[in-house]
């Protein structure tokens, strides 16, 4: 690309700026540090109070494109919302959906759905709002093939249709190489449903982009962080410093790298406690068990040997149906393992007594409990920690805190780090997990 195409006021200083004029700007930007460089000395010399664009529509126009071209949507968001012209607010909305205001957007863009632009960016924005139906709605007036396609995709996954909206992202792939939010779909599916290796090439793809999603950078540095590979996800995290120092997300998880990679820790129980996760996995339907046993343990919600170990004897006796010889059929199979009824909560009652006294908790009414209707998004939660309350289909901090921590420790990819994350938010609350 040539140095006048990359030319920043070039393309934000005209009298109708055009929007893929802007794209195509930040994809220069991303990928070329001298465009960068030019990008950034040009905002420094823009006014720096936002209220000035209250007074100056086009300064507020020209500061709040060139702060979106060069990463910065929080500040962007501050300059735009000064003007009512068709690029603003397409651009505004862009920067409200990557700082995750989806609702914001939607609402600002209900009237420009006719714009091809536009509609693109509505479509987005009611797809992360759940709305399948709009978003359908409003993908009828994208223009550019791959956009519609991967749109396409998002409104199959609303729906469940996982393996046709796969097959959408990748046609979208098919038609534009390098389309960035095919590439983040995909690698998101794949992170969630456990290729790991896939979901790290799709994302490393996607970074590679012009217009890479920030949460692609982080994503990314939680799967590395899992993988042990903590330099790495360092450098995820310090590309979304580098652009928003203010983004507390990455703020939080750099912090968090940067103090694993000072972290002595033994390998060998680290070792022996993965093993130990996974023995906890384990469905105990892969176990031969009599009918009998089996149905009674569907029914009680006994999927996992974790589970299993949660309850007693006396509590399995009880239930209807299950007598002397289901229970000792289970005892002799967990004996095989090592297991034994009743140890899951013997394990971490210690620790309940411990958290109850340090933090004042046992007596009644203690905790927040007008916080339990509100959805889990407001723990704001890490991106690993989220994936695995979506596993389990949980959507409020109510539904959180009716889960134990041994429920929460069998599902994949879901280790202490995420544990701990998740006590200190409820803590925060004065809420807590289930005891066993």
């Amino acid at each position: 690309m040539s140095q006048v195409a990359i030319d920043i006021a070039a393309v934000v200083e005209k009298a109708q700026p055009a929007a893929e004029d802007v794209v195509a700007l930040r994809a220069a930007v991303t990928r070329d540090a001298g465009a960068r460089k030019r990008a950034n000395d040009y905002v420094a010399g823009l006014p720096s109070d936002d209220a000035s664009g209250g007074a100056d529509k086009k300064l507020a126009v020209r500061k709040g494109l060139a702060l979106w071209v060069v990463g910065r949507e929080r500040d962007a968001t501050l300059w735009l919302r000064h003007s009512a012209t068709k690029i603003a607010k397409e651009f505004l909305a862009r920067s409200l959906l990557a700082t995750g205001r989806p609702g914001e957007a939607a609402s600002l863009l209900a009237d420009e759905a006719h714009a091809p632009g536009a509609a693109a960016v509505l479509a987005e924005a009611l797809a992360r709002t759940g709305d399948a139906e709009g978003c359908a709605k409003a993908t009828r007036n994208v223009t550019d093939a791959a956009t519609k396609s991967y749109l396409a995709g998002r409104v199959l996954d609303l729906e469940g249709e996982r393996a046709a909206a796969r097959a959408a992202y990748m046609k979208a792939l098919e038609i534009e190489d390098d389309h960035a939010p095919s590439l983040f779909r995909l690698a998101y599916g794949e992170a969630l449903y456990g290729d790991e290796e896939e979901a790290l090439d799709l994302y490393r793809r996607c970074i590679d982009t012009g217009c890479p999603p920030v949460n692609a950078y982080l994503n990314l540095g939680n799967l590395y962080e899992d993988r042990g590979e903590f330099s790495r996800a360092r450098e995820c995290y310090k590309a979304v410093l580098d652009a928003d120092p203010r983004n507390s997300r990455a703020r939080m998880f750099h912090r968090d790298v940067s103090a694993s990679l000072n972290m002595f820790y033994d390998e060998d129980m680290e070792r022996r406690a993965d093993r130990r996760s996974q023995v906890m996995r384990l469905p105990v339907t892969d176990f031969e068990l009599s009918v009998r046993s089996r149905n009674c343990l569907a029914k009680m919600g006994v999927r996992t040997l974790g589970d299993l170990i949660q309850r007693s004897e006396p509590e399995l006796l009880s239930y209807k149906n299950f007598g002397e010889t289901s229970l000792q059929e289970i005892k002799d199979i967990l004996a095989q393992k090592g297991l034994r009824l009743g140890m899951g909560r013997e394990e971490f009652s210690h620790d309940d007594e411990a958290r109850s006294i340090l933090e004042g908790i046992g007596g009644e009414g203690a905790g927040d409990t007008s916080a339990i209707d509100k959805p889990l998004s407001d723990l704001e939660l890490s991106v690993r920690s989220r994936h695995c309350m979506g596993v389990l289909g949980l959507k409020t901090i109510g539904d959180l805190v009716a889960r134990s921590e041994p429920e929460l420790m069998t599902i994949k990819n879901f280790g202490q780090t995420s544990l701990n994350e998740v006590k200190q938010k409820l803590a925060e609350l004065g809420l807590s997990l289930a005891n066993g």
